[in-house]
């Protein structure tokens, strides 16, 4: 049964942006299919957890300026919710933090320190993190999604080019990575492909992070939903 629904449909579900039949089509097939069930449960988690990190700027009220901006601006042409998954999976231009981070991974070598991990409780370093790379930050437990911390690795000799990179390894043997400094003011989400790898870029005005690993758009979602939570809260 999941193979007449897709995740941009059922993100759609979620989201209430279908039409009242279609809605209750969806609705009745997902009561009737339990895995369909666990991913649009899965789906509504995601949705919550962005809401709650970004629940600190959504308080915030719309600077002047922004809404002058929006009532003088022409109204684009409606786009159909099916065209969304299309436009997440179009090619981005990529910053310099994107090239260094696939850099890093493809050449390991040019780390100037590694860590193998030898413990299932990544907290434990946590303090080597934050001391390499001079940033208030955690490394995630990525074990919720089937990930384990594997390795660190560090770059840069001075704090404002430190960085490093974090390295899980999933249940069938695949590398997800965690590439993090400094961020460089810009706050900014975006994913995309590059090099047969999908990479999520997020970034605030402290922490720049980007994550790559041969995974799915919806499974990079919740993987950067709690690396990026767990990195930071």
């Amino acid at each position: 049964m999941t193979g007449t629904i897709d995740d941009i449909e059922l993100h759609a579900f979620v989201d209430g942006a279908l039409d009242a039949a279609r809605f209750a089509e969806v609705g009745a097939v997902i009561e009737a299919d339990p895995v369909l069930a666990a991913r649009a449960a899965a789906f509504r988690a995601d949705k919550a957890l962005l809401k709650r990190v970004y629940a600190p700027i959504a308080a915030q009220p719309v600077p002047q300026e922004w809404l002058t901006r929006i009532h003088n601006a022409k109204r684009p042409p409606s786009i159909s919710w099916r065209l969304v998954g299309s436009i997440a999976a179009a090619p981005a231009t990529s910053g310099e933090i994107v090239q260094a981070a696939l850099d890093a991974r493809a050449t390991p070598g040019t780390a100037e320190k590694a860590i193998a991990v030898a413990s299932a409780n990544t907290h434990l370093y946590d303090a080597a993190l934050r001391t390499a790379v001079a940033l208030p930050v955690k490394v995630p437990d990525m074990s919720k999604m089937g990930y384990q911390l594997i390795g660190i690795r560090f770059y840069g000799t001075s704090a404002e080019n430190s960085a490093a990179e974090l390295l899980y390894r999933g249940k069938n043997g695949e590398l997800f990575t965690l590439y993090l400094r400094r961020s460089s003011g810009k706050e900014r989400f975006d994913q995309f492909e590059r090099n047969g790898l999908r990479v999520c870029v997020w970034q605030d005005d402290e922490v720049g992070t980007v994550m790559a690993g041969n995974v799915s758009t919806a499974a990079m979602q919740r993987l950067a939903s709690l690396a990026y939570t767990g990195l930071t809260l």
